[in-house]
């Protein structure tokens, strides 16, 4: 086994490897084990990134068949700047040393602020987290709903509702999405560099990204729905603190579940929604979303591993 930590970016045939290898893991397990973001960061200029590879002995040679593939590639690492990690091992590779190996080196970079990601919660995360000292410390739930109706949104007095329009929103945007998320680890730290990545992205539509404007013209909340491989999503739902209480968030909601389901004809329409956030999940239930997987993340404990 060798591992190696390599500065942001990947070349770009590493990240293709990396990117083939996490796919190959989802057809096996049923869910991804890299979110949205690790996988924009592969290639991209992210200085503060670590990635960490994992090989069945020296590392290889990139491979160019069709799709570009590290041959004894075996598993794959990756540590943000804020502390958030992901970790997965080829189902071929599992159970012989190479998630804790990579868990282990994450640790040592990133150290006790290190949160790392478990998508699906598979069978054997709690197992390797237990063993290193980490405990869950947060839960991400993964909604899913199928076609049926939907009431129409009802808007607050005064609130008119258009579609995002890029380079001219972009800045209020990100005002916006930091008031509204000010205290969610990762939405509300979003910068103009992430939000032109996703901009660049195949799947954006700006004709999907509503916007609720009030009186005075200031922006007061969001939906940003996204569709890929013929499934809608909720991407992000915000709602100014000041605008907050008048049932705007539940209006944009529909606007969004409306675009998805009938202009864009899909049959299923997902969403990620954190554990703390009842109001959210309350909603959705009422909507009808249902959990389809649950994701958690796990942090250092006080207490040494075994």
């Amino acid at each position: 086994m060798t591992l190696e930590a390599v500065p942001s970016p990947l070349p770009p045939a590493t990240a293709a490897a990396v990117t083939e290898l996490a796919h190959a893991a989802a057809q096996s397990d049923g869910v991804h084990p890299l979110s949205e973001r690790t996988l924009l960061h592969l290639d991209g200029e992210h200085p503060d990134d670590v990635h960490v590879l994992a090989y069945v002995g020296d590392p290889g040679t990139i491979e160019v068949s069709g799709l570009q593939s590290a041959r004894n590639l075996a598993g794959y690492a990756a540590l943000a700047a804020d502390g958030s990690a992901e970790l997965f091992v080829a189902p071929t590779y599992r159970r012989q040393g190479f998630g804790t190996a990579l868990l282990r080196m994450l640790l040592d970079h990133g150290g006790a602020r290190t949160r790392v990601w478990a998508h699906g919660r598979l069978p054997g995360s709690d197992e390797l987290a237990q063993h290193l000292g980490l405990e869950v410390t947060r839960e991400l739930y993964f909604l899913r709903r199928t076609r049926a109706d939907l009431p129409d949104p009802v808007w607050p007095d005064g609130i008119t509702v258009r579609t995002f329009v890029p380079g001219q929103d972009d800045a209020a945007w990100l005002e916006l999405n930091a008031q509204a998320f000010a205290d969610h680890p990762e939405q509300g730290s979003w910068t103009a560099k992430d939000l032109a990545e996703r901009r660049q992205q195949p799947w954006f539509d700006p004709e999907g990204f509503f916007l609720a404007v009030d009186p005075t013209g200031t922006l007061a909340g969001f939906h940003w729905t996204k569709v890929e491989d013929g499934v809608g999503e909720v991407y992000v739902v915000g709602v100014s603190p000041t605008h907050q209480g008048m049932g705007l968030g539940k209006a944009l909601t529909l606007q969004g579940l409306h675009h998805l389901q009938t202009t864009r004809a899909l049959n299923t329409i997902v969403l990620y929604v954190d554990g703390t956030n009842t109001p959210a999940r309350t909603l959705y239930t009422h909507l009808g979303f249902q959990t389809a997987t649950l994701d958690v993340q796990y942090a250092p404990t006080t207490q040494p591993p075994t």
